[in-house]
This record gives C-alpha cells, sequence and structure tokens, in this order.
C-alpha cells in the first residue's frame, strides 16, 4: 500500500447521529460532548431535553446559558428551594419549552415575561393576575393539571385556554373549564365537597366527545343510568373514586359506544 495512502472513516451524517445518541446513557454523553462542535451540540440536545430539578445548581446552570436552556423541552421541579430570579431567568431562556411541570412553586410571578408555547402543565398556583396573564398567552395548552387543594377561585375565564383537551382539577371548577372547549378527558381529585345532588349538564357542554371520565363514585350515585348515558354518550373510559370506612377506594371499568 503507498506510503500517502491513508483512509478515514466517513463522516456520520447528523440525523444517523441524533438516532444513535438517543440510546446512549447520560455518563457517555457527557463524554461525547467533549469530541467535537456536531458531537457536543447533538448531544446537548438530548442531555438537556428532559430536566428534573431537585438540585438549585441546575437552576442556575439553565438561567445564565441561553444556549442549553433553548434545548429543554420538557421541565420538571421538585423543590421550593430555588431562588425566585434565578427561577424566572431559567423559564425565560427555555424557549423552546413545552412541557411544564412546577411543584412547590407557589408565586406565579416566575412566569412573567415567558414565551415559550407549552401543551402540557401543571399548575400548583391559585387565582392571580399573573397566572391568568400567562394563560392568556398558552392558547396551544392541551392539558391543564390544576394542583391546588386550596379552595380558590376559578383561575382563568372561559376565553382562554380554547384548545384545552384533557384536565384534572377539582370538580366545583369543571363548570367553567368544560363548556367551549374541545374536552375529551376529566380527572376529578379526590377531596373538596361531594354533592350527590349536582347537576351533570355541564359535561355535556363541551366542544369535543368526553371519552374518559375519572370521578367520585357519589356525584354519578344514585342517578339513574338513562341519565347517565345522555350525559355521557362517548364515554369509553369511567374510573369512580371515592372512601369507604375511610379507605380509599378505585374501581375502574368500561363504557364501549357501538355507532
Amino acid at each position: 500500500m503507498p506510503g500517502n495512502f491513508r483512509t478515514t472513516m466517513p463522516s456520520i451524517p447528523v440525523d444517523v447521529l441524533r438516532e444513535i445518541l438517543e440510546h446512549v446513557s447520560k455518563a457517555d454523553l457527557v463524554t461525547l460532548c467533549q469530541v467535537n462542535k456536531i458531537c457536543c451540540s447533538c448531544s446537548r440536545d438530548v442531555l438537556y431535553r428532559n430536566i428534573r430539578v431537585r438540585d438549585s445548581r441546575v437552576i442556575q446552570i439553565l438561567a445564565r446559558s441561553t444556549d442549553l436552556a433553548k434545548r429543554v423541552r420538557s421541565f420538571q421541579s421538585y423543590s421550593s428551594d430555588h431562588p425566585p430570579q434565578e427561577l424566572s431567568m431559567a423559564l425565560k431562556n427555555m424557549t423552546s419549552l413545552r412541557h411544564l411541570d412546577l411543584f412547590m412553586i407557589y408565586n406565579a410571578t416566575v412566569l412573567d415575561g415567558c414565551t415559550f408555547e407549552l401543551d402540557t402543565f401543571h399548575c400548583p398556583f391559585g387565582d392571580s393576575e399573573p397566572l391568568r396573564k400567562f394563560l392568556a398567552s398558552q392558547p396551544s395548552l392541551t392539558y391543564v393539571n390544576f394542583l391546588s387543594e386550596f379552595n380558590v377561585s376559578i383561575p382563568f375565564e372561559q376565553t382562554l385556554l380554547p384548545n384545552l383537551t384533557r384536565v384534572k382539577a377539582r370538580y366545583e371548577w369543571f363548570p367553567i373549564l368544560i363548556p367551549g372547549r374541545p374536552v375529551r378527558s376529566i380527572i376529578t381529585y379526590p377531596y373538596g365537597p361531594v354533592d350527590a345532588d349536582s347537576d351533570l349538564s355541564f359535561f355535556a357542554l363541551s366542544t369535543g366527545p368526553l371519552q374518559k371520565l375519572s370521578i367520585p363514585f357519589l356525584f354519578l350515585y344514585p342517578k339513574s343510568a338513562s341519565l347517565l348515558i345522555s350525559t355521557f354518550p362517548f364515554l369509553m373510559h369511567l374510573i369512580l373514586t371515592g372512601r369507604i370506612n375511610s379507605a380509599f377506594v378505585r374501581k375502574t371499568s368500561f363504557y364501549y359506544v357501538d355507532k
């Protein structure tokens, strides 16, 4: 073989590299960040795509680096120890964020100035003007989980969240949450007042077929089967929850509607 002849492996196409990186451990992704600029960029996309935060140092990194923060698609926080200013700056930097879960964060002002467009939002906040302003900027939201267990007022007007298809909240919020929205899946928190005589008519005001419902059984009992069928004509999945003899009971059954 001639002395000047050398064979080199052709570079991996970027789309193939990205597919490979989906199956690489986090430790190896960190190592690959040191190979070259392309490997570093693609590896960071995977490393920072889904962030679960229990350490405030992660917030500090995202607050200081827009390059890393813009790679985040899903962000979950499980701590109340984050400095509000750093958390607010980190959220502002996550311009590509699509899924936001905030636990133990109770001041909605951390959302001020955020420009991302969410698909899902786990919201711990009660009614406030910053929350209303934020929700008004999120017409793309399809799923909201209102985590508040407190007896607070409805956190937004009927005109907000026009594309809401899935929602989890207290039962008394649903007369406002459902009408005029294409809600297909509802989960009711098991706490809160239970009124067996409650009116169910608002469930029929969704602009989409309600197919999944999780609800305390006392809201449905002892209503007639004909009333329930007329109220939920497209229901396919029903989960009944409740308390009997101080024990939490969960029962799952299925409704199939033959059209």
